[in-house]
């Protein structure tokens, strides 16, 4: 395909409006181009891009800006999985051909991982990593934080005081971000962020649905409302709310994060 045909659009409408984040696809065309852009006009321009499964909408979108990007700019792209065998992961398949850069999706190098890619002057930036990425490494990453304080504050500013929340994986970073927003949207109306009311889902909907039963079980009045720090668990939440009786938004509101397809 050549730049004059037409070009087909792979971006899914259900991820580019996420309300309450900064990623994922316009900031993913900025990087490509900015690698790109650091071999002037050489041709055959490649760009290593380095994934962590599983694939989600969340990480698909992203996807599908550096691969626009790529399309527009005439850079070649070479996907790698993190991990794999010693001799045979990701930095060995950089090693081998000539790269303007490398884009970490939802991937955080391993300290010697970041010293490879030192030592031999290879640009690299973070999309999303999961978990923490190494000291002075570029990071671009959805406003947590931020997304979950409004999601929060738009429950208070319904009315609701008895908000619970459904966390992610311990030692995920967007899940402890996420988790510091819920607090501090609490803190600042002047309510408790108890922790009889935090139930962690793992960002599954099953261990979700699991979460909010348990939640529910001990409590002695269930909450009126419900944060779930991913869409995915989110679902979950509704599953148990349905199990007990419960309505969405009639009894309980339910917010969750990410803008998935299933939401």
């Amino acid at each position: 395909m050549t730049p004059e045909q037409p070009r087909p659009s792979l971006s899914p409408p259900v991820i580019a409006g996420r309300p309450v984040t900064t990623l994922p696809a316009e900031p993913s065309r900025r990087l490509v181009a900015a690698l790109a852009g650091r071999r002037g006009s050489r041709e055959n321009i490649l760009v290593d891009v380095v994934m962590r499964g599983p694939v989600s909408p969340h990480t698909l979108a992203i996807l599908c800006g550096i691969e626009d990007a790529a399309w527009r700019l005439g850079v070649d792209l070479v996907l790698s999985a993190a991990g794999g065998r010693p001799g045979n992961g990701w930095p060995d398949r950089v090693d081998g051909h000539d790269t303007a850069g490398v884009l970490l999706v939802r991937a955080a190098p391993t300290a010697a991982e970041w010293a490879w890619l030192t030592d031999r002057g290879i640009p690299a930036v973070l999309v999303d990593p999961r978990r923490k990425p190494p000291p002075g490494a570029p990071v671009v990453a959805s406003a947590n934080r931020a997304g979950a304080r409004a999601a929060v504050a738009h429950l208070i500013g319904l009315g609701h005081e008895r908000i619970a929340v459904i966390t992610g994986r311990p030692g995920v970073p967007c899940g402890a971000d996420r988790l510091a927003g819920y607090r501090d949207a609490m803190a600042a109306a002047g309510l408790p962020a108890d922790p009889a009311w935090q139930a962690c889902g793992y960002f599954q909907t099953g261990l979700a649905r699991q979460a909010a039963l348990d939640l529910l079980n001990r409590l002695p009045a269930p909450p009126t409302a419900v944060f779930a720090c991913s869409d995915t668990m989110a679902i979950g939440v509704y599953e148990a709310l349905a199990e007990r009786g419960l309505s969405v938004p009639g009894d309980v509101s339910v917010v969750g994060f990410d803008d998935a397809a299933e939401a």
